[in-house]
């Protein structure tokens, strides 16, 4: 069973509480490129590292609340983003590739899976109350992986979502459809309960 995250357009909320937000917030400024430009941007577009087409990634709920952000830096780190919603809730692969680890191994992450990608790209899925994949599956962009719960370390229902490029973790929010807008609208709000 697979199902298509419409947290990809803008018009679809990643929730109805961030969605208000958002619309409060300015509108994104887009340039109005002359042909003139437009080849000095394609020169200039080969010196910056983009992601590839094949690295874009989609949010693994369609409907939740951010409540806490990426906080590498902190006493206790939180090496991801959390995002909450009602029990059950599918959890969707936001990217495709193989499924290396199901279950309940790593503490406080509760019922988790990984699914790697290739190009040394990985995702994890963490505090699952239902796991739908086995390890060594091949999953599909938005297909239901799981549902949301409050397994391990967890304060109330939430998916504990990460995005690790070559072993590490790294920011999702940037990777993500308009997560650079949702982190911009954010930066100087508390979403975090810590």
């Amino acid at each position: 069973m697979t199902a298509v995250s419409s947290c990809a357009t803008y018009h679809t909320p990643l929730s109805r509480e961030l969605s208000r937000e958002l619309t409060q917030a300015p509108p994104l400024s887009t340039p109005d490129f002359r042909a003139s430009e437009q080849k000095s941007l394609a020169t200039d577009a080969k010196k910056i590292h983009f992601v590839d087409k094949t690295d874009l990634f989609d949010w693994p709920v369609d409907d939740a609340r951010m409540t806490r952000g990426y906080l590498p830096n902190k006493r206790r780190p939180h090496l991801g983003i959390d995002l909450a919603s009602k029990k059950n809730t599918p959890i969707l692969a936001a990217q495709g590739g193989t499924v290396i680890y199901t279950g309940r191994e790593f503490r406080g992450y509760g019922k988790m899976i990984m699914i790697e990608s290739g190009n040394g790209w990985a995702t994890l899925y963490a505090h699952m109350e239902k796991i739908l994949v086995q390890e060594g599956e091949k999953v599909t962009q938005g297909q239901i992986v799981g549902a949301m719960g409050r397994t391990g370390r967890a304060t109330g229902v939430h998916l504990h979502f990460e995005i690790r490029k070559d072993r590490g973790p790294i920011d999702p929010l940037p990777l993500l459809p308009n997560g650079t807008r949702v982190a911009h609208f954010l930066k100087g709000k508390s979403v975090t309960r810590n």
